[in-house]
């Protein structure tokens, strides 16, 4: 299992601080008579970085994320088996029925303002009269634009998320005379946020080292500022997008000496092994220690429980959230490998095999024509066979990688702590997603071949065929002459999808908002049939007879004689039907303001 750095340690084991964290709704209602007040919260710089440490502790909050909810609301997930009336519990999002009493929405609002009034505890202990004499050291300073740039990151999650942008800014320590807010106007917030992204992006290093009092991977960084900046002004559905500020950050992003790079190592991406590597701007730090006082479902013991949501039940997952039929499909056929990479052609048992999926594709998602890459201790994913559901469930033909441990593991129950508690580090911001929102801007600015420059990069780091006319590097091109247009829409509904698919804060739905293509992306998925298959086509190891599946295009009939089909015959996939009929801008492009806020605080609604 892997070694835990030292800071990460600390934000697991070290989460007891000097005075009592209190929870969101708990602060929102009452102040505890027997907590310090904030004049006393901290007397050194060794206390307030035991605070700050709570602070990046909140990140570990599985309802910050919702991972699998945002993928069945967006256009990446289903809601776990049972095909076509599934049990998840991620349905009404899937189907677009959640409403402000919905209990992950208000646990998403209620952990976001946790996580602000941590912050907000940070940087008002560090302004107390107990600290004047510190303020001159830069070790302040460098927890101030921690502190601050977590408040502003917090901030802009809940304006991307809820009420159009309209929510409460909380800037001060909640004290009784500051319980109850009404919210703020979009615009505000947006300022708000950045004012503090742009505090830390001035008192940030660029890379932590000696001089900066203390080295550790998993701190934020001048770059991860500038990460957020530039997605601050991308993502900007207020004053509209602003693609030049954007690049701006993008750009420095990229050559601003933060030593972020594309990894090319295959082993360190979506791995144990990949922790923290070069490609990471924004990322959560989970461990295989354990606090025997914190649960499974503690939100902060130190684990994470998205390798339960996603893996396979074969290999011990529950597979709440599986991938939809197009992105299986797109992963399987619409990201073409390039047999001129030489990493394309593998030598096993003295043969050579083609790889039939791309390396993004083994990457990030199980697919049953993977037979090159082993799985939770098997050979290969087709060797591990983890698709087939007999009986009267529905065939499933792809799960999401991103957060399993098949690459440590033989199964997800197999794990120290048990299947509720993965010690996989989860990634928030990654180097390519800069490249291809700088590459959004530059086809929005006009200049197309430096939009295909970019997005080739990634595409080359993963051995698939590049974009646009032969440029001479010896690799193979689409030959394809784009357009703004088909070049946006290649981004929008290939590229974009491939790379990030389920990563993040919620990227794929603001993406699609601030693309205006909701409903029209759930027209295009809800006209794709594809039907399900035998895969029967072993090359490697013991050359078995498989009977996984997987999905092909086809029409409204089964392109396959009937001894073809799997599980249930005439099995057809179609998603975003529902999603189609259900969908309501008004009410779905942002999350109302939940009812553990309006039940609560009288003035959210003046």
């Amino acid at each position: 299992m892997k070694k835990v750095n030292n800071f990460i340690y600390k934000c697991v084991l070290g989460f007891v601080i000097s005075f009592t964290v209190m929870g969101c709704k708990g602060y929102l209602t009452e102040i505890n008579p027997n907590e310090t007040t904030k004049a006393d919260f901290y007397q050194n710089l060794e206390d307030s970085e035991a605070g700050l440490t709570a602070v990046y502790g909140s990140m570990m909050n599985h309802y910050i994320w919702n991972l699998g909810e945002e993928a069945c609301r967006a256009d990446m997930g289903y809601p776990g088996m049972d095909r076509p009336t599934p049990t998840s519990r991620y349905l009404a999002f899937y189907q677009h029925t959640y409403t402000e009493t919905t209990n992950e929405v208000n646990k998403k609002w209620d952990a976001l303002y946790s996580g602000i009034f941590r912050a907000n505890q940070v940087i008002h202990g560090l302004q107390s009269e107990a600290m004047e004499d510190f303020q001159d050291d830069p070790k302040w300073v460098l927890q101030m634009a921690q502190a601050r740039f977590f408040r502003g990151l917090y901030h802009f999650y809940l304006h991307q998320a809820f009420n159009k942008g309209a929510i409460i800014v909380r800037d001060t320590w909640t004290d009784a005379n500051d319980m109850y807010k009404k919210v703020s106007p979009a615009d505000s917030v947006i300022n708000f946020v950045r004012d503090d992204f742009r505090f830390a992006y001035e008192n940030l290093p660029n890379i932590y080292n000696n001089s900066t009092g203390y080295v550790s991977e998993g701190r934020i960084s001048r770059g991860t500022a500038s990460m957020l900046l530039g997605n601050s002004y991308m993502f900007d559905f207020v004053n509209g997008i602003n693609y030049d500020s954007a690049a701006f950050y993008y750009e420095d992003v990229m050559n601003g000496g933060y030593g972020y790079a594309l990894e090319d190592d295959m082993s360190k991406i979506f791995t144990n092994s990949g922790d923290f590597n070069k490609e990471s701007i924004l990322e959560i730090g989970y461990s295989n220690e354990v606090r025997p006082d914190l649960g499974d479902w503690d939100e902060t013991n130190g684990q994470n429980r998205f390798a339960a949501i996603f893996s396979p039940q074969f290999y011990g997952g529950q597979r709440q959230t599986i991938p939809v039929g197009w992105i299986a499909y797109a992963y399987m056929h619409k990201d073409p490998v390039d047999m001129s990479d030489p990493r394309n052609q593998v030598e096993l048992d003295g043969q050579t095999y083609d790889r039939l999926v791309s390396l993004r594709a083994t990457a990030m998602m199980a697919v049953p024509q993977d037979d090159l890459t082993p799985y939770y201790k098997v050979e290969s994913v087709a060797e591990a066979d983890p698709f087939r559901n007999g009986g009267s469930r529905a065939p499933e033909f792809a799960f999401f990688k991103q957060f399993s441990n098949y690459d440590i593991v033989d199964t997800e129950r197999s794990l120290p702590l048990g299947l509720q508690r993965s010690p996989k580090n989860m990634v928030v911001n990654r180097y390519s997603e800069a490249i291809l929102n700088l590459a959004e801007c530059r086809i929005q600015q006009g200049r197309l071949q430096d939009a295909i420059n970019l997005i080739n990069q990634i595409r080359e780091r993963w051995g698939v065929v590049l974009l646009g006319t032969d440029q001479g590097t010896g690799r193979t091109y689409d030959g394809v002459a784009y357009t703004t247009t088909s070049l946006m829409e290649h981004l929008m509904y290939n590229e974009k999808p491939l790379e990030l698919s389920v990563e993040g804060h919620m990227k794929r739905w603001i993406d699609l908002r601030r693309w205006n293509v909701i409903r029209e992306n759930y027209e295009r998925i809800s006209s794709q049939n594809y039907w399900v298959i035998h895969y029967k086509g072993a090359r490697t190891y013991s050359k078995k007879i498989l009977w996984n599946t997987e999905i092909i295009e086809g029409g409204d009939t089964h392109p396959f004689p009937e001894k073809e089909f799997t599980a249930r015959p005439n099995y057809k996939i179609v998603d975003g039907e529902l999603a189609l009929l259900n969908y309501v801008p008004s009410l779905h492009d942002f999350y109302p303001i939940p009812t553990s806020e309006t039940s609560t605080n009288p003035e959210v609604n003046n």
